[in-house]
């Protein structure tokens, strides 16, 4: 079916992907940003999202450069922001209060981003893959 030299092939260009779907973490930020907004205030929430932004944007861009302080880095966020998406979604699903259409996307969207950390997960700690980041 297919050959090791294909399998190989298509692990590096999965890889290639990973920068971008790091970009998914965007959404959080705003997320965060409005709850800052209304717990501490404007200036707050835009500093905090202003901040981790460029963090993220400076992450992201050494992803790319594959970087392997930042795949590591890149395993811890999606280790802990699957167990948080999960624990979101199973919270509000038995939670006793009714679901609304924010409540509905955000389900959807920790459930997409979820699947697709998993995949991701697997794809980082694949030993081509890990051969291919620096120092």
């Amino acid at each position: 079916m297919f050959k090791k030299a294909d399998k190989i092939h298509i692990k590096e260009k999965v890889n290639s992907f990973i920068p971008y779907l790091a970009t998914f973490y965007y959404v959080e930020i705003i997320y965060l940003m409005i709850f800052i907004n209304l717990l501490y205030g404007k200036i707050f929430a835009i500093t905090a999202g202003l901040l981790l932004s460029l963090l993220l944007t400076f992450h992201v861009i050494r992803l790319f450069y594959k970087k392997d302080i930042n795949r590591k880095i890149q395993l811890y966020f999606m280790d802990i922001h699957f167990a948080y998406s999960l624990a979101y979604v199973f919270n509000r699903f038995f939670s006793s209060s009714d679901l609304t259409a924010i409540d509905s996307a955000v389900i959807a969207f920790r459930l997409f981003t979820a699947v697709i950390e998993i995949s991701a997960v697997l794809i980082l700690t694949d030993r081509i893959i890990r051969k291919e980041y620096t120092d």
